[in-house]
């Protein structure tokens, strides 16, 4: 269990602002509960601070990061933060730090680790290809008859900026360097991760990445910009149990392996299905069987893996091949002493800013499933 499963009105606060954004809130509802959570992390964080030891907190978080020791550049940002507090200048988190959030959110968030999640260090626009053809045999020194054809396209996420609060308590301040930079990366990991994950599920693609649910054939533009409209269920699993769920699981497959260009596409071992917490126990206990061994297992056809996520909503399910989501961030973390009117006379708040992108390659990436029927 990480410090973050122990927060519990955290927890409560994600849960309303996944489910805002899966519900196609208005963006300032979407945007004032995402800034609650943030709140409600600190305020959380803080009170933990205040009814436990250094030593406890400190263990807490040993179980969310491991300690990787600090660089010279790392030492004399955190010890900054603890001495220039009054600063108003945006400052970019080392790039050793930056790194440090990076993989702690590809190896403790599933689906952001299943997922083709690239770092583009400083840079604010990446090279997406999508490759096709096949080699071919043929003599030495002949023509070269099969090429390996790869179309490029550029991606600029710019306009995709991710904020986050930060919140230091100043009594934290005297714990050093190292103790700050815990804290700090914590909360800028945890919230990035909440946010990324509901994008990469139900995102619109307006100011944020575009989702797997949503249609990238089917969106409103406005000044320039594409907001994309949810896909509906195709696939019905109501019924699905281990006898027939080869042959209900079987157009998900077809229809995942097939670009939406007609190219044929190898996804072994790289399907997910992502649902919910509330629905993944009923699905585990269908698919559990004990082996000769005296093991349970828990498989479902076509070697499909199963995964959580509150981001998901009750009831459905999102299919989809991993390997061929694109996402990135780049641009930096910018980091920034937040004076207005949030700043509480105990707490030092910060703003955490970095740009992502993420974009299925097409329409046949997902495949929307309906797990549970309505009024069930």
């Amino acid at each position: 269990m990480t410090i973050f499963n122990t927060l519990p009105n955290y927890q409560a606060a994600v849960a309303k602002f996944t489910e805002s954004m899966a519900n196609d809130a208005d963006k300032a509802t979407q945007n004032a509960l995402y800034a609650e959570a943030m709140q409600t992390l600190g305020s959380d964080l803080t009170e933990t601070l205040t009814n436990s030891n250094k030593e406890t907190l400190e263990g807490m978080f040993a179980s969310q990061h491991a300690n990787k020791g600090m660089t010279a550049t790392e030492i004399k940002f955190f010890n900054d933060i603890a001495k220039n507090v009054g600063t108003k200048n945006p400052l970019l988190l080392p790039e050793e730090t930056v790194n440090e959030v990076f993989e702690d959110l590809v190896s403790e968030h599933p689906l952001l680790g299943a997922i083709n999640f690239k770092n583009a260090g400083l840079r604010l626009k990446a090279l997406v290809a999508e490759t096709s053809g096949a080699a071919g045999w043929d003599n030495v020194f002949t023509d070269i008859k099969n090429q390996l054809d790869a179309v490029f396209t550029e991606e600029d996420f710019s306009q995709s900026k991710l904020t986050a609060f930060v919140v230091i308590p100043k009594d934290a301040l005297q714990f050093g360097a190292s103790w700050i930079k815990q804290f700090v990366i914590a909360q800028i990991g945890e919230a990035f991760a909440v946010a990324l994950e509901a994008a990469v599920v139900n995102g619109d693609g307006n100011k944020k990445p575009i989702g797997l649910t949503r249609n990238l054939n089917n969106g409103t533009t406005s000044n320039g910009v594409t907001t994309f409209n949810p896909k509906t269920a195709t696939l019905n699993l109501t019924t699905l149990n281990p006898q027939n769920a080869p042959t209900l699981l079987q157009p998900a497959m077809s229809t995942l392996s097939i670009s939406e260009k007609g190219k044929s596409v190898a996804i072994g071992g790289s399907v997910i299905m992502l649902v919910n917490p509330s629905d993944y126990y009923a699905l585990e206990a269908k698919f559990t069987a004990l082996n000769v061994n005296g093991v349970y297992t828990f498989t479902l056809p076509f070697g499909i893996q199963v995964m959580q996520s509150v981001a998901v909503t009750a009831g459905t399910a999102v299919i989809f091949v991993a390997k061929r989501y694109d996402a990135y961030v780049g641009g930096g973390t910018e980091i920034k002493e937040f004076d207005q009117t949030l700043a509480l006379d105990d707490l030092n708040l910060y703003t955490a800013k970095a740009y992502y992108f993420g974009k299925p390659k097409d329409n046949n990436v997902a495949v929307i499933a309906t797990l549970v029927a309505q009024g069930a």
